[in-house]
């Protein structure tokens, strides 16, 4: 993916519930989340994607380092750690954590996103849900959305 497009595709990403426990700073970390994307060219279809992104133990994290800190997120990983560590050089160094996206699964729901958002949402406060995360992003960047959220 050209990293001119990247900045456009995140603007268009939106965290709706992120989960109470965030990374660990001196542990391995779980956490759950639900991607609602909305299928170009197919009107009131949205992709729901879920799964775990899991955290190792963090370490001193270095700009040349960071390249290699995506795991399971598919081909756009390596363009997105390139211009996160283009455009903020200067500013990556912090703790490392390497992320291992895992457990994926996807179906398509006959909704608008925004309905899908909503009942899920509802749903998750009905029952106490507190612990996973919902994105709504565009459906051809959903592991940008999901790497942006991550850091």
């Amino acid at each position: 993916m050209p990293s001119e497009k990247i900045p456009g595709f995140l603007a268009r990403t939106e965290v709706l519930r992120a989960p109470k426990r965030r990374l660990a700073t001196f542990g391995a970390t779980r956490i759950d989340y639900h991607l609602l994307s909305p299928i170009d060219g197919l009107a009131d279809r949205t992709r729901v994607r879920e799964g775990s992104v899991v955290s190792s133990r963090p370490a001193i994290l270095t700009p040349d380092s960071f390249k290699e800190r995506f795991e399971g997120f598919g081909d756009d990983a390596e363009d997105f750690a390139r211009w996160v560590s283009a455009s903020y050089r200067d500013l990556l160094r912090a703790l490392e954590y390497n992320f291992r996206n895992q457990g994926l699964a996807a179906r398509v729901v006959s909704s608008d996103a925004r309905l899908v958002a909503e009942k899920m949402l509802a749903d998750f406060d009905a029952r106490g849900v507190e612990d996973r995360a919902v994105i709504r992003c565009p459906d051809g960047a959903w592991t940008l959305a999901l790497m942006k959220f991550t850091l």
